[in-house]
């Protein structure tokens, strides 16, 4: 009995030392065993409450009364009836955004750092002293050379700024007049609209209602691009019945333009002549056979060049502190040189003020001349037609009649011209329309290819049931 007992005792001890674990070995003498061993769960509980108590203000035993119970003065009499609830759901007050609330400082702790890194201040840098010593000679009026040139550049620049153009706004809406002046209103039309109080837009829209509205034109619609009349006079030589001199003056104009023509069309045949002729074709095979074989028998020449000796060329060495100094007064004497000339250029220039002033009197005048010249110019070129595209104004061919085909009477007349021509020529030469060429539209269409069925060819046989030995034709 007593050998069981032991037994089982000494199990239980086995079992119980394998269930244990092992205890690590920690080396005291170290900082880090300080946060294995060491229990500071008391301390950091102390800490926190500490630093709540910054956060919230003060302690509580150092917080006044009012600040932490409120003394209920009311009755239950004063105190108001709970009304029943109604149906209707209450509107939840929109408050400040969370993601705004959680920026908002909710601590009383002041920063520990009182000397934090910033950005410091212009008039905070650099050495005090210094700074004061620089005060007090300005304060005196003596200021740096090298600060002079940059406060005159800034007086410039203010001014250069202040004299600056504005720019015009961008027409992104169109209420202002753009053929008047700047500001222009566009209430123009009925006087008694423009006077009542009511908005810009309502005025607008009742007098494009009321059809009174009138809108400004721009001032070049109003002048004249040309000086010629809308409807010239004919020549007296054209009438059915003209005197003898009148009809022969206009023979002589229409005779001088035909020469004209037929002298510029001579012309032109004698300049294209030698590129017009007809070459034979012996003569052509020959020219192209001498151009594709040119420089094919000259293929030893590059050879001997290709021999001769390269002239060996010295490469180009750094100029030596001596020579660069020798360079720069080189180039201080001859900007001194320059400076004189021009001085001594000045001075002489006063001696002949006298020639001075006839070169600007003659320069005046020149210029009053080519003003002139170049008005009348402009008035003369009033009555020519104008180029307004690509094409040239072509004066229409002179209508005339033979001697032999005027009658004496009108219904005799053998008409010439067309008079829709005429007053389209007068447009486009009173610059209202351009001149332009008649386009012919050539409409070409695709020959339409097919085989007939008596000119192909069997593209295969056909075997029928009843006619085996016979060639059947498709």
């Amino acid at each position: 009995m007593a050998t069981s007992t032991l037994g089982a005792a000494w199990l239980v001890d086995e079992s119980d030392k394998l269930n244990k674990k092992k205890q690590k070995r920690i080396v005291k003498h170290k900082k880090k065993a300080w946060r294995v061993t060491s229990n500071v769960e008391d301390v950091e509980r102390f800490l926190e409450s500490k630093r709540l108590d910054e956060r919230l203000g003060a302690p509580l035993e150092e917080r006044p009364s009012d600040s932490l119970f409120v003394v209920d003065t009311k009755t239950e009499a004063d105190k108001p009836v709970k009304s029943e609830p109604t149906r209707k759901r209450k509107i939840k007050e929109i408050g400040p955004l969370r993601c705004y609330a959680i920026l908002t400082p909710n601590s009383a702790v002041t920063d520990p750092l009182k000397k934090r890194n910033r950005v410091r201040l212009p008039e905070e840098r650099g050495d005090p002293l210094l700074r004061k010593v620089m005060e007090e000679r300005r304060a005196n009026g003596k200021i740096p050379t090298r600060f002079l040139q940059s406060m005159k550049h800034h007086q410039e620049n203010v001014e250069a700024l202040a004299k600056k153009k504005k720019p015009e706004r961008l027409r992104t809406t169109f209420d202002f007049d753009l053929w008047g002046d700047a500001g222009d209103s566009l209430m123009i039309g009925d006087k008694k609209v423009s006077a009542l109080d009511l908005s810009d837009q309502l005025k607008t829209y009742t007098m494009e209602k009321m059809g009174k509205r009138v809108y400004s034109r721009p001032p070049t619609m109003f002048k004249k691009t040309t000086g010629l009349k809308p409807v010239e006079y004919p020549h007296p030589g054209t009438s059915y019945n003209p005197t003898y001199q009148d009809h022969q003056a206009l023979l002589k104009e229409a005779y001088n333009l035909e020469t004209k023509e037929i002298k510029e069309e001579i012309r032109t045949r004698r300049r294209l002549g030698p590129m017009l002729k007809k070459i034979p074709v012996q003569r052509k095979e020959e020219d192209w056979w001498s151009e594709m074989t040119q420089g094919l028998g000259d293929e030893e020449e590059p050879a001997k060049e290709n021999d001769e000796e390269i002239p060996c060329v010295r490469p180009t060495r750094p100029k030596t502190r001596k020579q660069k100094i020798r360079a720069k007064a080189l180039k201080w004497q001859d900007m001194r040189r320059k400076k004189l000339k021009e001085a001594k250029k000045r001075l002489l220039e006063l001696d002949r003020l006298r020639s001075i002033r006839r070169e600007i009197r003659k320069s005046e005048e020149l210029t009053a001349k080519r003003v002139e010249i170049r008005k009348k110019e402009k008035e003369a070129k009033m009555f020519k037609p104008a180029m307004l595209g690509r094409h040239k104004y072509e004066p229409p061919p002179i209508e005339v009649n033979l001697s032999e085909e005027i009658t004496g009477t009108l219904r005799g007349l053998k008409t010439e011209g067309h008079i829709l021509i005429d007053r389209f020529k007068s447009m486009q030469r009173r610059n209202i329309i351009e001149p332009r060429v008649r386009q012919t539209v050539v409409y070409k269409y695709k020959h339409k290819v097919f085989t007939k069925r008596s000119h192909s060819e069997p593209k295969g046989l056909k075997v029928g049931n009843r006619n085996k030995d016979k060639t059947p034709v498709q």
